[in-house]
C-alpha cells in the first residue's frame, strides 16, 4: 500500500515511524514547520518505556503546501487522519484529491469523528482506529515519546473497524500495519470500542489539563481520582443508554465503573483498578488535553466531555458533570483561569 499520514503528531508519527522502518511506502504530512524540517533533517525519533521500542528513523515528510506536488505522484491506498478532532474537516480535504479511486480513509483520533470523515468522502471510504492504550507526546520537533507499555494479545492496543461491522480484508490490512507498533486487530464493534475509549479520554484528559497533574499524580490522588470516576461513570450510562456495547479499557470493569458515582463498594474497586494500571505508565505520562493546556493550544475538551454531555441530554442520562467540565476547560483555554487542583474538586 501507499499510505498517508496526516498529522505526524503523538499517534500519527508513531505509526508513521514503524511503517517507515518496516519499509512501507508511507508519507507523514503535518503542520508544524519545525517538526517537517526536523524529520527531514534528522530523521523521526521514537523514544519507549521498552528499550527496543527506541529507535530513530528516516522518513518521508511534507508540509502542508507541499501536497500539491503529490498530484504526479502514485495515488494513496490508505490515509491516516491523525489530526486533533477539531482539524478533522479540512485534514480529510486536504488529502482526499490524492486517494486512489478505491482508497479509504482511517480515524486514529480521539473522540468519534468517523461521519465528520464519511459526510466528505463518504462512508464506503471511511475506517475507525481505536487507539486504546497508547499515550505519547510529541515532545519536541521530530521526537515522539511513548508513555505506556505496548499492548499484547490480552491487553490490545488498537482496535481497527468498518462502520458496517463486518471483517474486511482492507480491516485486516490496517491492523496488519498497526501491529508493526502495537498490537492491534479488527473489531466487528467498533462504535462500542469508540465509546469505551471516549470514556477514558473523558474521564482523565480534563482532569489532568484542569489540574495540571500528570496522569500517575491524577490517579495517586483520592480526591481527584474519585472525581475522574465519576465522569466515567457516567460516560459509561450515557454510552449504554444510546445503546452501544461499550468493551473494556485501560483495565477497567466498566459494569463496575457504571455504578461508581453512587456505590461506595464500587468506587473502591475501580480506585484498585487504577492504581494497578497506573504502573504500566512513565511519571512523565500526560494525557494530550493535558499536553495542549501546557504547550497553550486548543484542546479537545468539546469533541470529549462536551460530546458526552451533549448525548446525555439527548438520551436523557445525567452527565452534567461532564457539561461542568467542558465550560470550565473553556475558560481555561481563554485564559480566563489557570489550571489548579481544586477545579476538580469543586464541580
Amino acid at each position: 500500500m501507499c499510505i498517508a499520514i496526516v498529522g505526524a503528531g503523538a499517534v500519527g508519527g508513531y505509526i508513521g515511524a514503524h511503517l517507515a522502518r518496516a519499509g512501507r511506502d508511507v508519507v507523514l504530512i503535518d503542520g508544524w514547520p519545525e517538526h517537517v524540517e526536523a524529520m527531514r533533517r534528522d530523521g523521526l525519533r521514537i523514544t519507549a518505556m521498552e528499550p527496543d521500542g527506541c529507535f530513530t528513523v528516516r522518513v518521508r515528510a511534507l508540509h502542508l503546501s507541499d501536497v500539491p506536488q503529490l498530484a504526479w505522484e502514485r495515488p494513496f491506498d490508505t490515509a491516516f487522519i491523525a489530526v486533533k478532532t477539531y482539524d478533522t474537516a479540512w485534514a480529510t480535504a486536504l488529502i482526499l484529491p490524492y486517494l486512489a479511486p478505491t482508497g479509504f480513509l482511517v480515524s486514529a483520533q480521539n473522540s468519534i469523528n468517523e461521519d465528520r470523515i464519511a459526510a466528505l468522502a463518504g462512508w464506503t471510504r471511511v475506517l475507525g482506529c481505536s487507539v486504546g492504550l497508547h499515550s505519547a507526546e510529541l515532545v519536541g520537533p521530530a521526537h515522539v515519546e511513548r508513555n505506556s507499555l505496548r499492548g499484547d494479545p490480552v491487553r490490545i492496543g488498537m482496535k481497527v473497524g468498518e462502520p458496517h461491522g463486518r471483517v474486511t480484508r482492507r480491516a485486516e490490512a490496517v491492523a496488519a500495519m498497526l501491529s508493526l507498533g502495537d498490537s492491534a486487530v479488527v473489531t466487528t464493534n467498533l462504535w462500542g470500542d469508540r465509546w469505551s475509549k471516549l470514556v477514558i479520554n473523558a474521564m482523565r484528559n480534563a482532569t489532568c489539563a484542569m489540574t495540571g497533574l500528570s496522569s500517575k499524580e491524577r490517579d495517586r490522588d483520592e480526591p481527584v481520582r474519585r472525581q475522574s470516576i465519576r465522569l466515567g461513570s457516567q460516560a459509561v450510562r450515557v454510552g449504554r443508554a444510546l445503546g452501544l456495547a461499550l468493551e473494556p479499557m485501560s483495565g477497567l470493569d466498566l459494569d463496575l465503573l457504571a455504578g461508581a458515582e453512587h456505590d461506595a463498594a464500587a468506587m473502591a474497586a475501580l480506585e484498585a483498578q487504577i492504581l494497578a494500571v497506573n504502573a504500566t505508565r512513565s511519571d512523565a505520562a500526560r494525557p494530550s488535553m493535558g499536553q495542549d493546556i501546557r504547550k497553550g493550544r486548543r484542546t479537545e475538551t468539546e469533541a470529549i466531555n462536551g460530546l458526552v454531555a451533549r448525548r446525555g441530554e439527548e438520551v436523557g442520562v445525567d452527565a452534567g458533570l461532564h457539561a461542568r467540565v467542558d465550560a470550565l476547560m473553556r475558560r481555561i483555554e481563554a485564559g480566563e483561569i489557570r489550571p489548579a487542583r481544586e477545579h476538580a474538586l469543586g464541580l
